[in-house]
């Protein structure tokens, strides 16, 4: 047998090899790729999808959910039985909550991706969303200060709570545009890219005037944020995020100085009254600053190893907000340091981790979504604890998983149920295309 013929038996082979790998791979996935001729059960098809969870997002959100129901419990028990209802009143409504999440969740990792990027679905997420904010603005209640509110008969949603995964999936269409990265790319000032975006950038401006209209600072600041790193990440500069983070780091002095010189006393605002409690919170500890200071003082009591689970003092009617916004200073004082580190553990393991497989991505509509959706986590969590810990002012955000909130912990398990979706689509992708390639290879031998 000649060289060459021995050469070539060896590359057939190795074809034979990858491809009797690839026809493994598919058995065992259940890619939605079709072969003509060949009938797909519903029950193939449906764990076909489940083959390709990823089970890392997937077990750090059951475990975040089961933390949150129980913290929720042991946050709410005594304002519940203090309104005259039974002790897990909350614990039920926010179960409840969890399972229609968890029901969302499964329903969007099991859509193909395709689907809300159509330009009719596109359209039809914006109009929603607007629609909205509207009808908020004309019939919606005001609960702490803001017009956020809208209720459905016996369910109060928070629409702001659904435009922030309603701006992951919008913008990272627009951005993962080729026309678009190039012109992100020769960006040389913020003048130059608002006039050639001007018109996403405006329909976004509707939805936070709206927003600011309740007024819902929180609700901006987060969205705005989103938009912020996900533009960044879209293919501007690296020096614009430099200077991005500079110019807010001197905003965020700039506004403690305002709060901490300027006299705003006078002025009758709930959300101004927010703002500057956080400048000195024992100035007005018995109205403005009465969240902040038994905040500290459940952190305080809890110190270490925390007072176990249940024996919370501030949640006795002191803490007004002990089961929603202010819940981390119940896990404070409970559980002490090691309880809140270990949540943040879990939470921001998962946070990282979905940062990591953004980064992983071959696609750049892949990547961005992703990286909307851990930015979305990121923020989330930083303006509620910095609100907490009053190294901000408090905006009235909830920390995901753990805060008492339907409209909170629905967005929550879709956010998840996005990025499952894009995880799942990437990975039968890139097994599809494997596939075309070996298949090339067989033939070209």
């Amino acid at each position: 047998m000649s060289h060459q013929e021995n050469a070539g038996h060896s590359v057939a082979e190795k074809i034979k090899t990858k491809h009797e790998q690839a026809i493994q791979i598919e058995n065992s996935t259940n890619s939605d790729d079709i072969q003509p001729g060949k009938l797909r059960t519903f029950w193939h098809w449906f764990t076909g999808r489940f083959a390709d969870l990823d089970g890392v997002v997937f077990i750090l959100y059951i475990i975040l959910l089961a933390v949150g129901l129980l913290m929720v419990t042991t946050a709410s028990s005594y304002r519940a039985t203090a309104e005259g209802n039974p002790t897990y009143y909350y614990l039920m409504r926010q179960a409840l909550f969890a399972g229609v999440g968890f029901i969302a969740l499964i329903l969007i990792f099991l859509m193909n991706s395709k689907f809300w990027r159509k330009k009719g679905m596109q359209r039809l997420i914006y109009i929603v969303i607007l629609g909205l904010f509207i009808l908020t603005t004309f019939l919606g209640r005001t609960i702490n200060g803001a017009q956020g509110w809208l209720f459905i008969g016996p369910v109060s949603i928070q629409p702001v709570e659904f435009a922030k995964p309603a701006l992951v999936i919008l913008l990272a269409h627009y951005l993962s545009k080729s026309d678009v990265q190039e012109s992100l790319l020769k960006a040389k000032n913020p003048i130059q890219l608002m006039k050639e975006h001007w018109q996403p950038l405006l329909y976004i401006a509707v939805w936070l005037g709206l927003i600011l209209n309740f007024p819902d600072v929180g609700g901006v600041l987060i969205l705005t944020s989103i938009l912020a790193l996900m533009v960044l990440n879209a293919g501007l500069p690296t020096s614009w995020l430099r200077n991005t983070v500079m110019a807010a780091i001197g905003v965020y002095f700039i506004v403690i100085l305002v709060f901490r010189f300027v006299d705003l006393s006078h002025i009758d605002n709930y959300q101004v009254q927010r703002f500057t409690a956080f400048i000195d919170p024992f100035k007005d500890a018995r109205d403005a600053g009465l969240q902040l200071v038994y905040g500290y003082y459940a952190f305080a009591n809890g110190g270490i190893l925390g007072l176990g689970a249940g024996n919370s003092i501030q949640k006795l009617g002191y803490l007004p907000e002990a089961h929603n916004d202010f819940i981390m200073a119940i896990v404070g004082e409970e559980f002490g340091l090691w309880g809140v580190l270990g949540i943040l553990f879990l939470y921001f393991g998962l946070v990282l981790y979905i940062f990591y497989r953004a980064q992983q991505m071959k696609r750049t509509y892949h990547q961005l979504v992703l990286l909307g959706v851990g930015a979305y986590f990121f923020i989330q969590a930083f303006v509620n604890l910095g609100g907490v810990l009053g190294l901000i002012p408090l905006t009235g955000v909830t920390f995901p998983f753990m805060s008492y909130g339907g409209s909170s912990l629905l967005v929550t398990s879709i956010m998840i149920g996005i990025a499952l979706n894009i995880l799942r689509t990437e990975k039968q992708m890139s097994r599809t295309s494997l596939q075309q390639n070996l298949q090339k290879e067989k033939r070209e031998v």
